[in-house]
């Protein structure tokens, strides 16, 4: 065997320090710092917190607004929007201020296929925000806003013709999509404002059909009118004629009665350098025309 008691030792390691009192007592600042600051949760206007519990789950109680204390590292904190939210649906790409989408169609009641603008305002409920996180997450918008304003909107407008969701009963369709919504939605913690329909659309083909309908119809109303003026003249000469001969039939009367009144009209359609003298009834007046 060789013999290792010759051999030169092994050379010592280098002793490892911690370091200096001054640097012990800068890792122990940051490292409190660190706890303080991840154990503070400050909540900013509009939102709500959530907290996760490392043991607990998801905390029913929301944060409100302000500053708040979690524990360092074994709670973590989310925050929630609750303020007004838009989602649109508009043909002009990116036209939604937060979420946007596609212009979508919906098929009528009579076959046609509309093109439908819409916008959804919404808000989280803040009093089932953390409902909301731990069902949903935070994608709630695709998971729930869109899919459901989407179908609804369909689902409502199939229910009426299409010139009838153009205009006779555009408001009855907005109402109904509306509360439908606002239904589903409240099943899921979000909180429906307000439905808008923004712009309508048909096809070339159809629009050109309605225009045509509608000078049509302004048409007929236009003869409707002429028609009764017509009347309405004829009347007005039927009474007039009638009138009118009932006066002539008076003034003949009152001639057969009173002979003098035609001798009394023709002198006073007589002209002014002709000289007159009132004669018995048996003689015809002398006249002279000079």
């Amino acid at each position: 065997m060789a013999d290792f008691r010759n051999l030169a030792p092994f050379p010592k390691l280098p002793k490892i320090s911690i370091g200096s009192k001054a640097t012990t007592f800068m890792i122990a600042v940051i490292i409190v710092v660190l706890i303080i600051l991840d154990g503070l949760v400050s909540v900013p206007p509009g939102h709500v917190g959530i907290i996760y519990d490392r043991g607990r789950g998801v905390l029913a109680d929301e944060l409100p607004e302000g500053l708040h204390l979690k524990i360092p590292f074994w709670q973590v904190s989310y925050l929630t929007d609750v303020r007004t939210q838009e989602y649109t649906m508009s043909v002009a790409a990116g036209e939604g201020a937060v979420y946007s989408d596609d212009s979508m169609t919906a098929p009528t009641s009579d076959g046609q296929t509309v093109w439908v603008d819409a916008t959804v305002l919404f808000h989280v409920d803040q009093n089932k925000a953390a409902e909301l996180f731990q069902a949903v997450g935070p994608n709630y918008v695709q998971k729930i806003v869109r899919p459901i304003a989407r179908s609804q909107i369909r689902s409502q407008i199939a229910k009426y013709t299409a010139i009838d969701v153009y205009a006779k009963k555009r408001d009855d369709a907005e109402k109904g999509i509306d509360e439908r919504i606002k239904e589903l939605y409240s099943e899921k913690d979000i909180v429906l404002e307000k439905l808008l329909l923004r712009h309508i659309a048909f096809s070339d083909q159809y629009a050109s059909a309605i225009e045509e309908k509608q000078v049509a119809e302004q048409r007929i109303q236009k003869a409707e009118y002429q028609k009764l003026e017509a009347a309405e003249l004829k009347q007005k000469i039927i009474i007039e004629a009638e009138a009118e001969a009932e006066a002539i039939s008076l003034k003949g009367k009152s001639l057969r009665l009173n002979p003098q009144v035609i001798q009394f009209e023709f002198v006073q359609k007589m002209a002014p350098d002709i000289s007159w003298g009132i004669m018995p009834d048996s003689i015809v007046p002398l006249i002279n025309l000079q």
